[in-house]
């Protein structure tokens, strides 16, 4: 056991190092002059989002951007509330060009998207959600820069969660953090396997060549990764990630310890339609890690015999992790996560272990 704890150590940190390695040699561009001045259709799907939708929608028309130039096309998928009422009366008000579709049952984000995508009357297709924000003027003319100056049909873009606080919001701070890290690591070895559709730019051609969702549509997430399987299929050559910080889109943290695992098994739902096993492999090894990390921390107490052992494993842990975080914390400028690395370093193990269980146990359910 004590040579398995060893191997694990070692390639964890390995690893690690690897990934920062990759994200520090990854330019960062946080300004784009802008060159072109080119059409785009921004796509917004949005259930019962009426505490959220009008900052999504404001931050979008604060954009340094030819108004002339936006079309924004707001799906509203069978919303129970006022959703649709408040999109309308913003849209309306900023005299906009604008499509609010309402969906008289629900039909789910991707056959909504796909109906949004086939009526937006643009060549450059932004996808947004609902509860999103954005902190810059300039997030939209970077990301239509990136894709004219770059020449790349298919834009990532980071996703962030907006400053809170407490262990809850930390713990999904955090983890954001590092996914987002390890996303531009391995964009820069030219293996994208993590995106999100809340940060999205594509093309509408690129979308139509590679059959829309139509592989997945029957998968009730998986509009970002999924979907960037199929592209990368198509052309690997046309994906790049936008490293900046004036393109950051922020989410919301989730309120409550069970909305955030319902949360999560809902993201580990696309494991198994995901043809790309990066992600499978990655989230076993962990799983391992921290499985280890908890047997390792428990053994240090109650078994002397190669106690040493247990705590070089749980402090280099620690040690490798904290690393990668400040890695992040420069890109986000995010300083109050600083006090909250040591007690989510401890409690992240138990987090992984009970999200890897309960997914295995418990259907998602949808909104």
């Amino acid at each position: 056991m004590s040579a398995f704890i060893i191997i694990i150590a070692i390639v964890y940190t390995l690893f690690l190092l690897f990934i920062s390695i990759q994200y520090l040699n990854y330019s960062t561009i946080n300004y784009f002059e802008l060159e072109s001045e080119k059409p785009v259709s921004i796509i917004i799907c949005a259930r019962n989002e009426e505490k959220t939708i009008a900052k999504c929608l404001l931050t979008i028309l604060q954009q340094d951007y030819p108004k002339n130039l936006i079309e924004i096309v707001v799906i509203n998928d069978a919303s129970i509330d006022n959703t649709k009422e408040i999109a309308e009366k913003i849209l309306k008000h900023h005299k906009i060009q604008y499509q609010l579709i309402s969906n008289q049952i629900k039909i789910g984000k991707k056959k909504s998207l796909s109906n949004a995508i086939e009526i937006s009357k643009n060549e450059i297709i932004i996808t947004r959600d609902a509860d999103t924000f954005t902190n810059s003027k300039i997030w939209l003319s970077n990301l239509v820069n990136f894709h004219i100056q770059k020449n790349k049909n298919f834009v990532i873009a980071p996703i962030m969660v907006s400053d809170n606080i407490g262990l809850l919001w930390a713990l999904q701070a955090i983890e954001t953090n590092i996914l987002t890290v390890i996303s531009i690591a391995f964009n820069k070895i030219k293996a994208p396997f993590l995106c999100n559709g809340a940060n999205l730019l594509f093309t509408k051609t690129l979308f139509q060549n590679v059959n829309g969702y139509n592989s997945h549509i029957e998968t009730e997430s998986g509009d970002d990764v999924l979907f960037l399987e199929d592209v990368k299929k198509n052309n690997l050559n046309t994906i790049g990630f936008l490293k900046s910080k004036s393109s950051i889109v922020y989410t919301y943290p989730q309120k409550t310890f069970f909305k955030l695992i319902e949360q999560r098994c809902r993201w580990a739902n696309k494991f198994n339609v995901n043809p790309n096993k990066i992600n499978l492999v990655l989230g076993i090894f962990i799983l391992c890690v921290n499985a280890i990390w908890i047997f390792a921390f428990i053994q240090s107490f109650f078994v002397l015999k190669n106690q040493h052992l247990g705590l070089i494993f749980i402090f280099l842990k620690l040690i490798i992790d904290s690393l990668l975080l400040f890695l992040a914390l420069r890109f986000v400028n995010n300083k109050n996560l600083i006090w909250y690395v040591l007690p989510i370093g401890l409690i992240y193990p138990i987090y992984v272990c009970i999200i890897s269980i309960t997914s295995i146990i418990f259907k998602p359910k949808w909104k």
